[in-house]
């Protein structure tokens, strides 16, 4: 990483502050190796810890638990106009208790205006990665909720790769298609239609951060991940767009 690169990741992590962020502690700039050093995360990155895991111990309340906590810190993300553009379960860190934090903003934007214009020859993750991304090279927050989408996937398989069997090359074609991944073994049938909500092709028909996070709060509290509850999403509403 250049080190303009680099110090621009750091400004961007100090002015960002959620429980559900990982946190700066400071920068070694002095000489190469360059440093950034953060709150430590003892169970490291979330696609492991899903593919690691014995999953007796992580039933679907845990995990939906996870996906509130990112939900929550992409919408603070939302309400400051940053944009992530990484949002993946690699890119997510997991504490004691399932604490979940967003990580690596090495993407992330500020936006001035309501879209971001990545420059020529940027290169992003494919198959996290919106259509308008894909296409245009433009981004928003409702490309990171098309990430969540596949963020969301990724956490009801325990760390499948998306798109299975699917060329990076074929992505894009199939997407304008009207293709979408098959719900997850398993999988609530509310909870994959919120990953289709996601997945919606035009931008402005996706759900917002807010509107997600406030749902899945209420239809899945803290309180419950040790008890058994049903498990189930077939009450989620979203606001209309504004």
């Amino acid at each position: 990483m250049a080190l303009h690169d680099f110090l621009a990741e750091a400004a961007i992590m100090k002015d960002l502050h959620h429980k559900n962020l990982v946190q700066l502690l400071g920068v070694c700039t002095r000489e190469a190796p360059f440093y950034i050093i953060t709150e430590y995360m003892c169970n490291g990155n979330l696609l492991e810890y899903l593919r690691k895991s014995d999953r007796s111990k992580l039933p679907p309340t845990v995990l939906m638990y996870m996906a509130t906590q990112i939900a929550s810190a992409m919408a603070y993300l939302e309400s400051r106009n940053f944009i992530h553009r990484d949002l993946a379960a690699r890119n997510c860190l997991v504490g004691s208790e399932n604490v979940v934090k967003v990580a690596d903003f090495g993407l992330a934007r500020f936006m001035r205006e309501d879209t971001y214009t990545a420059h020529a020859g940027a290169k992003f993750p494919i198959k996290w990665t919106a259509p308008e991304g894909l296409a245009f090279n433009t981004f928003s927050t409702k490309s990171d909720v098309w990430a969540f989408g596949v963020l969301l996937w990724e956490i009801a398989t325990y760390g499948m790769a998306p798109y299975p069997g699917v060329d990076l090359s074929n992505v894009y074609s199939l997407l304008e298609k009207g293709f979408r991944m098959d719900s997850p073994p398993g999988c609530p049938p509310s909870v994959y239609r919120l990953m289709l909500q996601c997945w919606i092709w035009s931008p402005s028909d996706r759900p917002r951060f807010r509107d997600i996070h406030a749902s899945l709060e209420s239809l899945f509290p803290h309180s419950n991940i040790d008890e058994e509850v049903n498990f189930s999403f077939s009450s989620v509403v979203f606001s209309e767009k504004k």
